[in-house]
Formats: C-alpha cells, sequence, structure tokens
C-alpha cells in the first residue's frame, strides 16, 4: 500500500547539500519505502534470477506422480513412476524505472520537503506499477471463477458462504486429465481484497457475527481495519485490485516472479557531468528492475465476482 511522506534525514536535520554530499542517501531512502512494500512478493514466489528477460515454464503440472505407490514384494523390484508436465509457456520480463532529481534550487533554499515528497511519489508509483502488472497477471483466463451469492453491498450476501465456496473450489481442482480422485493438491490460504472492500462489510451483520468474544478485539466496527485472517486465510488489501472482485488463493503456489535485473538504485550523480550538476543545475538517481510474473498454477487461485458495481 501507499507510504506517507518520510524523511531522507530520520533522526536528524539533513540538509539538501549533505544529500548532494552522500550520493546513497536518497536511493538507501527509496529501497528502504519498496522493501517488502510488493504485493507480488507477498503473493508469489520467488523462481530465482533469469539471464534473458525470458522465462519458460509448465502451466498446471500436477504436483503427484502419474501412478500410485505400489506393494513391492521382498526382493521385488521397486518400480519407477513417471512425473507429469503441464503445458509449456513463456514470460517476458518488463523493465521499469525512474528517476529523482535535486536541483541546485533545492540545495540553495534547502528544501528538504520537496526531497521528501518526491522520493515518496516515485516509490508510491512503482508500487502502483508493480500491483498492476500483478493484475494483469491475474487476469489470466485459466483462472476459475465463481459469481458471489449476492452482491456484497446487499443484506443478502452470504460473504463467509462465497469465500468458503471459493476455497472449496481450490482444494477440489483437479487435473486437466483426472482420473478419478486425483487432485492438484491446493490449499487456499490467502485472500486478496479491493481497498474499498471496508465499507461493504461494515454492513454486513453476516460477515461481523463471529467477532465476539475472543475475536471483538478484530471486530472491524471497532477497530476500523481489516481482521489479519477471515476462514483462516490471511486477508490482504489493494487500491488497485478490481473493485467488483475478491481473489483467494494458494500463497506462494499459483504464480512466481522472476528478476532479470533486482530492483536497483544509482547513488546520486550530477545530470550534466559538470560542476554545479552542469548545464541543467540538477543532480539525479536512477531506481530500476526488470521481473518477468507467471501465473503457473492457475488452479491454485480462484476469483469471486460482482462482489460489488466495478
Amino acid at each position: 500500500m501507499p507510504v506517507g511522506v518520510l524523511s531522507v534525514g530520520d533522526g536528524g536535520r539533513t540538509t539538501v547539500s549533505q544529500l548532494v554530499g552522500a550520493p546513497m542517501a536518497i536511493p538507501a531512502r527509496i529501497l528502504s519505502l519498496l522493501s517488502n512494500a510488493f504485493l507480488s512478493e507477498s503473493l508469489l514466489r520467488n523462481a530465482g534470477p533469469n539471464r534473458n528477460g525470458l522465462v519458460q515454464y509448465e502451466e498446471e503440472t500436477p504436483l503427484y506422480l502419474d501412478g500410485d505407490l505400489q506393494d513391492v514384494a521382498e526382493f521385488g523390484e521397486i518400480p519407477v513412476v513417471a512425473g507429469q508436465r503441464g503445458l509449456p509457456r513463456i514470460a517476458v520480463a518488463n523493465k521499469k524505472g525512474f528517476g529523482v532529481r535535486v536541483s541546485q534550487e533545492m540545495r540553495d533554499e534547502n528544501n528538504i520537503d520537496a526531497v521528501n515528497i518526491q522520493i515518496t511519489q516515485a516509490a508510491n508509483t512503482a508500487i502502483r506499477a508493480q500491483e498492476r502488472a500483478l493484475r494483469a497477471a491475474f487476469s489470466n483466463a485459466a483462472i476459475p471463477t465463481i459469481a458471489a451469492t449476492a452482491a456484497w453491498t446487499g443484506s443478502t450476501a452470504k460473504i463467509r458462504r462465497d469465500l468458503a465456496n471459493a476455497q472449496e473450489l481450490v482444494a477440489d481442482a483437479k487435473p486437466a486429465a483426472s482420473q478419478g480422485d486425483d487432485l492438484l493438491g491446493f490449499e487456499a490460504d490467502t485472500i486478496v481484497f479491493p481497498g474499498s472492500i471496508k465499507p461493504l462489510l461494515l454492513d454486513n451483520e453476516e460477515f461481523l457475527k463471529v467477532y465476539k468474544d475472543d475475536l471483538s478485539t478484530e471486530d472491524l466496527r471497532y477497530t476500523g481495519k481489516m481482521p489479519k485472517q477471515v476462514l483462516g486465510m490471511d486477508a490482504l488489501t489493494s487500491r488497485t485490485w478490481p473493485k467488483d472482485r475478491v481473489l483467494v488463493l494458494m500463497r506462494g503456489v499459483a504464480g512466481f516472479y522472476s528478476d532479470t535485473r533486482p530492483l536497483t538504485s544509482t547513488g546520486l550523480y550530477p545530470e550534466g557531468n559538470g560542476p554545479m550538476g552542469g548545464p541543467t543545475e540538477s543532480w539525479r538517481s536512477d531506481t530500476t528492475y526488470k521481473r518477468v510474473i507467471g501465473i503457473d498454477q492457475p488452479k491454485a487461485a480462484v476469483w469471486i465476482t460482482g462482489v460489488q458495481s466495478a
């Protein structure tokens, strides 16, 4: 979620001139603001680095071998059971970046507030870009959808039942060539709500009635905050999420991310490579990353649609 305005000089008075004279101060602050701030890193597993911006993966690979374990007699040969493979897919990395500038005027006037605001704006924009990329990845048509029993804005909404239905759909997911009771072996443990969900839940007695006795400290009506868990699933929110749907998934299983270039910030340098910041009288720090996002187990996630108007 977005961060508030935070100072590059927390804990002591810092001037803009000192920031220019300490080239790593601004990039260190940017990296600090973006540390653990990407929703993709909470929902997806880190598949390690990639060298060329292309990742080949397999979609819907079963988590079981192609056959059951067999009884083996004394001195009998232990049978080998083949693994199963999913559909081959390729994901392409996108390079994203931004620069933060410090002008000579900021130095002369010691306008530290302008520097802080610019850093905060840049960090929030990077977070929003990552969440939009994640949202695009989860638009994968292979991810199942179920309709809410009724819009969550109405008195007849059954929010917990809708979530339980989504949990069951994930748990009951089967391979494309399912035989009998074959299951993919998923268990939903996370919900991603749109950031606009709180007003809906505040008016839904069916959702709130469980928050009594030991759970009363999590009652949204008193805390103003989303409960940490709903039906045993971690509850997360995102302001960039679609307002009309909720995602239920198994975290770290539904998809992955892989970096060609991890999040990197350069030290502050004069833009014009000259004294006083060169012809533009400015210094800058550049932050970039190049990341692939892929959904390789789409049935480990379910969209609940129709929770409110888009």
